[in-house]
């Protein structure tokens, strides 16, 4: 047979060599085996040496999809969810595609396949067909759990718990307005934890939580300041992945999201704080405080811009600042109260002297919007 190292380095990750080491460790620690500490601490060195080599955003952890079974065809899985881990950046089509064929070939015109995550109403279905549906979903951590999973090993390893989003409006369809906008989510449990010797997993328990229009707002913008996060902290800005973000929340013909949400929530249409009750209030301040970091996450996107640019794109900084100072002008009342417009208004060039033929937007964006945050 072969060592136990060498087991445990065909069948373990290179970045989890460290927690199985630490448990050899101890256990040849107890035997004085000196030979054999030696030879994990240099297994240890050489993983991670490894993982300092292939980077820490080097993503190697798998994909997972909550897989649902229906119909009596399918004898012990039927109304059985299951969580199928599959390998690295596999696509919903493509395990779709695989489990229509493999289901397909076994039950012929009997099977039928899900294509959506909405709620399956049981009694609509043909007891005497099988039914399979498939639906993307990721890792789900409470808030506390962030501080301890840093790196994206962390945030894959030692997962039982996944989420999935599920969009509705109250008139049935599966979108709507701003104001009109539902999401319920769904955490799924399994029965053990991920990575497993077995590359599905019995769900055991199901908790579905329904997010009110603010909070799918919210969550919305929390989103798009992530992704500006995500790029301005990389160390290496990727500057065409930096435009694109940039355009998609200030560009002339695509800004109506975010300003969409402000005036909705925040503007005339917004609800009179009489009926305004505490966790509205508190879910208010939560989208405002979002609004104010996307209006900071933007300039420093520009800022970013401007460093990395050369002179044949200075038209496009300029137009982009410009489009900023527009949309700061609009949402300002909404969202910062009387001391920060007076001060935005007073770093603002955009308020004074402003010509058709020239946007002096130089000293427009110098007002430093955290500070209003």
């Amino acid at each position: 047979p072969r060592p136990l190292e060498a087991e445990v380095k065909a069948v373990v990750s290179t970045q989890s060599t460290g927690e199985v080491s630490r448990l050899m460790r101890s256990m040849y620690k107890c035997k004085r085996d000196s030979k054999k500490m030696a030879e994990i601490h240099k297994n240890m060195t050489t993983a991670y040496n490894e993982i300092l080599r292939i980077g820490k955003n080097r993503r190697e952890m798998g994909c997972y999809f909550r897989v649902s079974f229906y119909g009596e065809r399918f004898n012990e899985l039927d109304r059985q969810t299951m969580i199928y881990k599959e390998k690295p950046f596999t696509k919903l089509p493509e395990i779709s595609l695989r489990l229509q064929k493999l289901y397909g070939e076994q039950f012929g015109s009997d099977f039928e396949f899900i294509s959506d995550s909405k709620r399956i109403e049981l009694d609509s279905l043909d007891p005497y067909r099988a039914y399979v549906q498939v639906t993307y979903v990721e890792p789900y951590f409470e808030p506390w759990e962030m501080k301890y999973r840093k790196t994206p090993f962390e945030l894959t390893y030692n997962v039982d718990r996944f989420y999935y989003f599920t969009p509705f409006t109250r008139s049935g369809t599966a979108h709507g307005g701003v104001a009109d906008q539902f999401k319920r989510r769904t955490v799924l449990r399994t029965e053990c934890t991920f990575p497993y010797v077995k590359s599905r997993l019995n769900v055991v328990s199901i908790e579905e939580t329904v997010m009110v229009p603010i909070e799918v707002a919210t969550e919305d913008m929390r989103m798009k300041n992530e992704q500006f996060e995500t790029i301005l902290a990389s160390g290496k800005t990727d500057l065409k992945m930096l435009q694109m973000l940039i355009q998609g929340a200030i560009g002339t013909t695509v800004n109506q999201g975010p300003l969409e949400i402000i005036l909705q929530f925040f503007g005339e249409t917004a609800k009179s704080f009489d009926v305004m009750d505490e966790q509205y209030l508190c879910h208010r301040n939560r989208l405002r405080y979002q609004c104010k970091l996307f209006l900071a996450n933007i300039k420093k996107g520009l800022d970013e811009n401007r460093n990395m640019i050369g002179a044949f794109q200075e038209d496009y900084q300029r137009e982009m600042e410009y489009n900023l100072a527009k949309f700061r002008e609009t949402v300002a009342c909404h969202i910062f109260n009387l001391d920060a417009q007076k001060q935005i208004k007073d770093n603002d060039l955009f308020y004074k002297n402003l010509t058709d033929g020239d946007h002096p937007v130089g000293l427009a964006l110098s007002y430093d919007y955290t500070d209003a945050i």
